[in-house]
């Protein structure tokens, strides 16, 4: 089964969240947003944990619960059938929603969601599921996710202790192999022989013992104390000799000897090898294929470039392959991939009441047409850059290399001068969109994930193409739609956009030399200018792009702009147009998710 909603209630730093949850799920935002709190929600949520302590409700408010709600969907035939699921799955549905809630001072209550909606609730109806059972809760627990935290900061030598996750794994594939030997069978009968030996002893020490601790029991039990000796071959040589050794030119040296980023990956590469173990010998075994979830903060950490991106593939595949899923907070754009199905980006921020909220985006980027979904992931594929769309505080758009180098070298000229603040300029990305094709894709999507920016863009009204043919009435209708698109998808949410009137270059002066690289010859251009010998609109331009304010503010509205051309096929062009409806180009989620219901209120 596959989790694919959380909701965290009054935990920690966060009042209210709820996540939707893919094969990769990362989360992203500034620090002290709470994305561990996240993972920790998770751990505590399938923990054994009955009841929470004081300092881990959100602002210390206990007159409110902590709850934890989770949805899961596409079980299998043998998870339905297990104990803990069989009887507490969402009739309407078929799938598998259960709740944690912690009232202080009392024991955790457990409960399916079997009949009604699916809202993540703190109602009584439809909670008619029994989740506790067992023993301190088990059916809940055999049935929920096994979570396996791996935290930014941490020593590998407390994973590699018994107890530890990890260490089980091994264990329990050491145990299988170790089972089978003739020499291990022969082992056990002599153990037995020497265990019965021991247990029969007749020594007057032990006697004496027993007697003592005898007499200071007597005055509140009758039953008599006999102390038996238990070997368990198996358990004992197994975890008092199981040590990872790492060979390095032939010298031999433990885990917590090696480097952060290799003790990381070596804790992910047991629980990958122990999964396609199981996969591959035992897979038929009832339990084999309990859901498995990772768990982890900052997967870049500590790894070098290359194999951070050998980290970032494995740990993609396997959760492809189903081998488990990944909760990942990351501060590294290269760590984003919404290139492929079945992932999804969470950033996580405070509104002005300090609150943390959400905005998300998965790979069916909010339900784009396939073909501009595809435009918009072959740009995340081949320019990695763009994700730093998703981190920035303020984003300029462009629609190509030599603009980020314009932008760029005057941004820094500013600073230097004292008309530009280094943290704006520093906390500003400068993103090459690859063409007004790509560009208002990117915008549909910057709109629904909350990212404020500034486009600039050719406003491309030429009476001739690139061949020197005059642009008929038909391409000229192109042009105008695609510059309408830009437009309203910049007003909708209130960000600024501006034009080079014809493009880039026609905005250089006379002395200005094109040259065999257009970003080169940009570069070398500008970098030897001062800021007064800057052409003037492009760097007002500039200056309005990153927040400074003119005497007279810029007005590069399509209508203002459009009135600078006159020639007959574009005057046609003007009258026979007809802007597209708002409906074919825009994808407001924002305003369907304010329609949506609201969950009830926590009580």
């Amino acid at each position: 089964m596959k989790l694919t909603k959380l909701t965290i209630r009054n935990f920690k730093g966060i009042k209210e969240l709820t996540i939707d949850i893919e094969n990769i799920s990362i989360i992203i935002g500034p620090n002290n947003c709470s994305k561990s709190t996240v993972l920790e929600a998770l751990c505590k949520f399938g923990s054994s944990d009955t009841m929470l302590e004081k300092n881990l409700y959100h602002r210390h408010n206990t007159s409110n619960p902590i709850s934890f709600h989770a949805t899961f969907s596409d079980l299998t035939d043998e998870e339905i059938n297990l104990h803990g699921i069989r009887a507490s799955l969402h009739g309407p549905t078929g799938k598998f929603i259960v709740r944690a809630v912690y009232r202080l001072g009392e024991k955790v209550e457990r409960a399916s969601k079997l009949s009604g909606n699916e809202e993540h609730d703190l109602g009584s109806d439809g909670w008619d599921g029994k989740m506790g059972g067992g023993k301190n809760g088990t059916h809940f627990l055999s049935a929920f996710p096994e979570v396996i935290y791996i935290p930014a900061v941490k020593n590998a030598n407390d994973d590699i202790k018994d107890s530890s996750p990890y260490m089980k794994t091994l264990y329990a594939l050491y145990k299988d192999v170790i089972r089978g030997l003739d020499e291990y069978k022969e082992a056990k009968e002599k153990t037995q022989l020497l265990q019965d030996k021991i247990n029969s002893h007749d020594n007057e020490k032990i006697k004496f013992f027993e007697e003592e601790v005898q007499g200071f029991l007597k005055e509140v039990t009758s039953t008599k104390i006999r102390f038996n000796v238990d070997v368990n071959p198996l358990d004992e040589i197994v975890s008092t000799s199981l040590k990872p050794n790492f060979d390095f030119n032939g010298l031999e040296t433990m885990l917590s000897h090696q480097g952060n980023g290799v003790q990381r990956t070596f804790m992910l590469s047991i629980l990958k090898g122990f999964k396609m173990y199981m996969k591959k010998y035992q897979g038929e075994d009832k339990g084999v294929n309990r859901p498995l979830i990772i768990a982890i903060e900052e997967p870049e950490l500590y790894l070098h470039p290359h194999l951070a991106r050998v980290f970032k593939e494995t740990l993609y595949s396997l959760a492809d392959e189903g081998f488990f899923q990944v909760l990942a907070t990351s501060h590294s754009p290269n760590f984003i991939d919404l290139a492929k199905p079945h992932r999804t980006l969470a950033k996580l921020s405070l509104n002005e009441d300090k609150n943390v909220v959400v905005s998300q985006v998965n790979s069916d980027i909010y339900g784009l047409p396939s073909h501009e979904k595809d435009k918009f992931q072959a740009l995340l594929r081949f320019n990695p850059y763009v994700n730093e769309i998703f981190f920035a505080n303020n984003v300029i758009l462009v629609e190509g290399d030599t603009e980020v180098v314009a932008l760029k070298i005057i941004g820094e000229k500013l600073v230097s001068s004292g008309g530009l603040d280094s943290e704006i300029y520093n906390r500003t990305s400068v993103v090459n969109c690859a063409g007004k094709g790509t560009m208002y894709v990117v915008l549909n999507v910057l709109n629904n994930f909350g990212v404020q920016y500034t486009c600039i863009h050719d406003f491309d009204m030429t009476e001739h193409n690139k061949k020197g043919e005059i642009k008929t009435v038909a391409a000229l209708k192109k042009v105008l739609t695609l510059n309408h698109k830009i437009e309203r998808l910049c007003d909708i949410k209130g960000n600024k956009k501006f034009v080079f009137q014809y493009t880039f270059e026609e905005e250089m002066p006379p002395d200005y030399e094109k040259g065999s690289s257009k970003s080169f010859a940009a570069y070398e251009y500008l970098q030897g200018k001062e800021l007064q010998d800057m052409p003037p609109r492009l760097l007002n331009i500039v200056k309005s792009s990153y927040g400074i304010r003119l005497q007279q503010e810029l007005d590069h509205s399509n209508s203002t702009v459009l009135d600078y051309y006159n020639w007959d096929n574009l005057n046609q062009a003007r009258s026979e147009w007809v802007p597209p409806d708002d409906s074919e180009f825009i994808i407001a989620v924002w305003k369907e998710l304010e329609g949506q219901e609201q969950p009830e209120p926590v009580k």
